[in-house]
Parts: structure tokens; C-alpha cells; sequence
């Protein structure tokens, strides 16, 4: 039997090709004080609150030197509190709702 290339099993190839690189691009599970602190970060952002984010870094900088936090979740949440500071709050919102949604079903 000869196979046969048909035009379908490569979009159908392709689209789980997709599917697969897209499940492997999310959060891992993270620590219960980096899911608070994404909370806390998440409400911020989503009221485009730039009072509340030097609070929230000084909470991310003590729960790294009381270590509750771990070092990638700091940077995680670091960044966003970045994207935040630079007027990005749409960016700095979903990046933190993704590491919540991300623990569901952890």
C-alpha cells in the first residue's frame, strides 16, 4: 500500500503540532504566595493602578528574602510589575491571570 499525501493530514498535522506548543508554553504550578501575589498584581493591573505596584514589589522582594517565594516566581512576577510600570497593563494583566489560570486543576 502506497501513502498517499492529502491536503487535510497536513492541517490536521499542523494544527496538533499547535495545539502541542501552546499546552507547553504555560506557567508551571507555582508556590501559594506567588499565587496571592498574582492576585494582588492581577487587581492592579486590571484597575491600571500604578500607586499599588511599588507595594506589590516590596512584597515580592520580601517573600524572595523570607523564601516563600521562589527565584523564577520573583522574576515572573517582576516582569509583569514591569510591563505595568511601562503603561503595558493589558500585557501586565493577562501574563498574571495566565499564572492563575495556569493552577487550575493543580
Amino acid at each position: 500500500m502506497r501513502f498517499r499525501y492529502h491536503p487535510s493530514w497536513a492541517v490536521a498535522i499542523l494544527a496538533a503540532a499547535f495545539c502541542t506548543q501552546l499546552a507547553g508554553c504555560g506557567y508551571p504550578q507555582v508556590s501559594p504566595k506567588a499565587y496571592e501575589l498574582s492576585k494582588a498584581l492581577y487587581s492592579a493591573c486590571n484597575q491600571k493602578s500604578a500607586e499599588r505596584l511599588p507595594a506589590i514589589s516590596q512584597l515580592i522582594e520580601d517573600s524572595l528574602a523570607d523564601g516563600s517565594l521562589q527565584e523564577n516566581e520573583g522574576e515572573w512576577l517582576k516582569e509583569i510589575v514591569t510591563l505595568g510600570q511601562n503603561g503595558d497593563w493589558e500585557s501586565a494583566a493577562r501574563e498574571t491571570r495566565r499564572i492563575m489560570d495556569d493552577q487550575v486543576g493543580r
